[in-house]
């Protein structure tokens, strides 16, 4: 009976110990889901099977806390299952995202319980006579809620996600409050107790809240990881310093408070930023320095996620809102060609990026990068709609680059032995001559808006600067390349 027990138990060690069938990917990349689209089991499946159809290995959800626990205790993990589920059908990985006390600024997604009780729960009003939406930071009763709420979910997916479909879990959402401070009761008195309000510095007022919101958001992370430690992180609605407060949530995560943040959020393995302005290069290189750097939201377009993750070292990048994008041919297009680069780029090869951000990069642009032995001169061709791509070295002399609306030299005495175009991992064509400027450069062509079951899918053509082909829809190629030097 004995030895009968022990194989069981045995039996079923082995079989938890297998339910990841492959190791999760060491770099997620995809798309964030609108707000509502994991509100019911319908919209999961329509989303998801969008992703699958763009080649993410990956999704953003929202669990929202007033579907979670509609009633005080009584918590509803029933889409929450769904969505594992529909997940690990589709050998998607996710990304929760907490909307908790607080998204965007505001407190809409908390139960009416809570939010109907303002003696409780009371708010962070933007001046002392005015009532607002927000909860605020130094609600000790919010906090409680939201811990409990948070715990019991984290404790769930520990139990429930058998094959770890769940890789990440954002605490909160662009927290902060449209004001200078928090005018509540509890606010004001804190103001008054806290060494920032006898501060010469103008930007003690961001520093005192970025504390707040900061403490509040690491107690929350701090019991979420005691039931179930997965990377935690929160995200920031992205704004200068300088800028009108009543502009953005003050009091998140962002640059000029990122410090305070780390200091008093311990518990959060990462800071992200949600990325839409021109400033790309910039966000990315504050945000990647010290942490990994993971964007949880930017713009649905590919430029940025080359950039990103070939430049910067991305480890996640998402594109907002993917659902609205499903007609776009150019998004769509584009996400096929970085799921055919993403194995390789997830293996942590040598290499750059690049991306012409419109309104602020010249229309001819030229970015030299530096890669191993070599030398590449990027030349951004005017008149083109996109111009983006990354380089990945393979090898000392070997190259794979993926991109469009540019070309490359390598300078002087450096020329290409040879160059072929790929598709779905395999050779494609063979590139020489013309299409190679005789050796001298690499024509990041693209690919042409031809059907891929029509008769002339893939053919060669030329049309190396010339104005009447830059209309033509055209997304990023493959290129692999080997070069020598004279």
């Amino acid at each position: 009976m004995i030895k009968k027990y022990i194989l069981h138990i045995l039996s079923l060690l082995l079989l938890f110990s297998c339910q990841e069938q492959q190791p999760a990917p060491s770099i997620l990349w995809g798309g964030e889901m609108h707000n509502s689209n994991a509100s019911t089991p319908e919209s999961i499946d329509a989303s998801l099977d969008l992703a699958v159809s763009l080649g993410f290995n990956s999704v953003l959800a929202p669990v929202s806390w007033e579907l979670l626990e509609p009633v005080q205790g009584q918590f509803d993990f029933t889409l929450v299952d769904y969505l594992l589920k529909a997940a690990d059908k589709r050998d998607l990985y996710l990304g929760l995202l907490w909307f908790g006390t607080w998204k965007n600024g505001e407190s809409s997604y908390p139960p009416l319980w809570v939010k109907a009780d303002t003696a409780t729960y009371f708010r962070a009003p933007t001046c002392v006579a005015e009532k607002t939406s927000p909860i605020s930071p130094f609600c000790a009763a919010a906090r409680e809620a939201d811990v409990k709420a948070f715990k019991a979910l984290m404790a769930h997916l520990k139990m429930a996600d058998k094959t770890r479909r769940v890789r990440c879990v954002q605490v909160e959402n662009e927290v902060g409050v449209f004001a200078e401070r928090d005018f509540s009761e509890a606010g004001i008195k804190a103001w008054e107790e806290s060494p920032w309000s006898r501060s010469d510095d103008p930007l003690a007022p961001q520093y005192f809240m970025a504390e707040a919101y900061a403490r509040y958001v690491d107690y929350v992370a701090a019991a979420g990881k005691e039931a179930y430690d997965i990377p935690l992180f929160t995200n920031a609605w992205l704004a200068p310093a300088d800028k009108a407060y009543g502009k953005y949530p003050n009091g998140g995560p962002r640059v000029a408070v990122l410090d305070v943040w780390k200091k008093n959020a311990p518990h959060l393995d990462w800071l992200s930023p949600d990325i839409y302005g021109a400033e790309l290069k910039e966000m990315c290189a504050a945000y990647g320095e010290g942490q990994p750097l993971f964007i949880p939201e930017t713009n649905c377009q590919a430029g940025r996620f080359w950039y990103a993750l070939g430049e910067a070292g991305a480890k996640g990048v998402f594109g907002f809102g993917y659902e609205e994008h499903f007609d776009n041919p150019y998004y769509t297009a584009e996400c096929k060609v970085i799921s055919e680069m993403l194995p390789l780029i997830a293996e942590g090869h040598p290499m750059r990026g690049f991306v012409r951000i419109d309104k602020k990069d010249a229309p001819d642009a030229v970015e030299t990068l530096a890669l191993g032995d070599y030398t590449f001169n990027v030349h951004c061709i005017e008149g083109e709609k996109n111009a983006h791509g990354i380089i990945v070295q393979t090898a000392p002399d070997e190259f794979t680059i993926a991109g469009v609306g540019a070309w490359i030299d390598f300078g002087p005495r450096v020329q290409i032995a040879f160059c072929e175009e790929l598709r779905d991992d395999k050779r494609w064509q063979v590139l020489n001559g013309d299409e190679t400027g005789h050796h001298n450069m690499l024509y990041l062509r693209g690919r042409l808006n031809i059907p891929e079951d029509g008769p002339y899918y893939g053919l060669s053509y030329q049309r190396r600067f010339r104005p009447a082909y830059q209309e033509l829809f055209k997304v990023s190629g493959i290129y692999r390349i080997k070069l020598y030097n004279l």
